[in-house]
C-alpha cells in the first residue's frame, strides 16, 4: 500500500484492463436488474427497493470517513479512494433507478418530486466536484452546495412524507 496516495488521485472508472470493468460493471446491472425485477409483485416497488439498497450501499462511504477521522485511523487513502468511486456510482445508478421508479409509479405527488429533484443535483453536484474549476471560490462553492447536510436531511423527510403521508 503506497502512503504517498493523494485524495484527488482517483480514477473514476476504475484501474485495470477495460475488458474487465466492462464485465463486472455488466455483472452488476444484470444483477440489479433481476433484484428489481424479482424482489416484489411488480416493477414499481422492485425499483423502489433497488434504489433503496443501492442508495444505502453508496452512502457508507460517510460513516466509514467519520469513523476514521474520529479514530485518526491512518495508511487507508487507497480503500478510501476506492470507496468514493464506488459511493459516485452508487448514487448515479441510484438516481437513474429513482427515475425509472418514478416513472413506472407515475407518481403525482409532489414530496416525491422534490425529493428526486434534490436527489438530482447532489448526483449532478457530485460529479461537478471532479471537474477542476478555476479559481479555488467555485470548486468551493460546488463542494459546500454538494455537501450540504440539510438537503440531504430534506431529501430524505420529503421521500418519507411522500412515501408514507400521502
Amino acid at each position: 500500500m503506497d502512503n504517498k496516495i493523494k485524495q484527488y488521485d482517483i480514477a473514476l472508472f476504475g484501474r485495470g484492463p477495460i475488458k474487465s470493468r466492462i464485465i463486472f460493471v455488466s455483472v452488476l446491472v444484470i444483477i440489479g436488474i433481476l433484484y428489481a425485477v424479482h424482489s416484489d409483485y411488480n416493477l414499481a416497488t422492485g425499483s423502489g427497493n433497488l434504489c433503496m439498497v443501492l442508495f444505502l450501499a453508496a452512502n457508507v462511504y460517510f460513516p466509514a470517513k467519520r469513523i476514521r477521522l474520529k479514530y485518526a485511523i491512518k495508511n487507508v487513502q487507497s480503500e478510501f479512494n476506492s470507496l468514493l468511486v464506488w459511493h459516485i456510482w452508487l448514487n448515479t445508478f441510484s438516481f437513474i433507478v429513482a427515475c425509472i421508479h418514478c416513472y413506472v409509479s407515475m407518481w403525482s405527488n409532489d414530496w416525491l418530486l422534490a425529493a428526486l429533484f434534490m436527489m438530482g443535483w447532489l448526483t449532478f453536484g457530485g460529479f461537478l466536484m471532479w471537474f477542476k474549476f478555476q479559481p479555488g471560490k467555485v470548486k468551493k462553492g460546488i463542494y459546500l452546495l454538494h455537501t450540504q447536510q440539510t438537503i440531504f436531511f430534506i431529501m430524505i423527510f420529503a421521500m418519507l412524507k411522500g412515501h408514507y403521508v400521502f
